[in-house]
């Protein structure tokens, strides 16, 4: 692939992921859990996992917190939604490569939800100690499932669709 194409498509996935992340803070959550999200960006990053190479993603996940932290967010946004964004991209790229049968996008996503959640609560640990946010962990690990179901699904029918043409 040339230099300009890729850095052609890189932009336009970061574009799609950015745009997706604003269209998420629009979307008020009734929750009772404060930052509790749908993980629409994420999408982006699971399509390109599936569609490049765990690197590409990594990438594009990175250079997204970056913009969104700078754009919508704080310090902290930045560290906790790295810190679940790796752990997340590094649950789901090994569990593609090592997976004797490929297992769907929809339980890859569904793993990298729950991943997610992890490493941000992992990192939240880090700044108010595991026993002040431990209750918090049930809540994060059903959201993270439902909400990467949710966009396993979507990012299905996606590479479903690139693969029809």
């Amino acid at each position: 692939m040339s230099r300009i194409r890729f850095l052609c498509e890189f932009s336009i996935y970061t574009s799609l992921a950015f745009i997706f992340s604003y269209l998420e803070s629009l979307i008020p959550l009734p929750l009772p859990f404060p930052g509790m999200k749908l993980g629409l960006a994420n999408l982006v990053v699971l399509i390109v996992l599936y569609q490049k190479n765990p690197g590409y993603a990594l990438g594009l996940s990175m250079l997204r917190n970056l913009l969104n932290a700078f754009t919508f967010g704080s310090l902290f946004s930045l560290l906790y939604s790295t810190a679940g964004s790796l752990l997340s991209l590094f649950a789901m790229a090994l569990t593609l490569r090592f997976s004797k049968k490929r297992l769907s996008i929809l339980s890859v996503s569904a793993l990298g939800g729950i991943f997610h959640n992890l490493g941000q609560l992992l990192s939240a640990s880090f700044f108010v100690g595991i026993r002040s946010i431990l209750w918090y962990a049930p809540a994060l690990y059903f959201s993270g499932l439902i909400t990467g179901i949710l966009t396993g699904w979507l990012a299905g029918q996606v590479v479903q669709r690139i693969k029809n043409g």
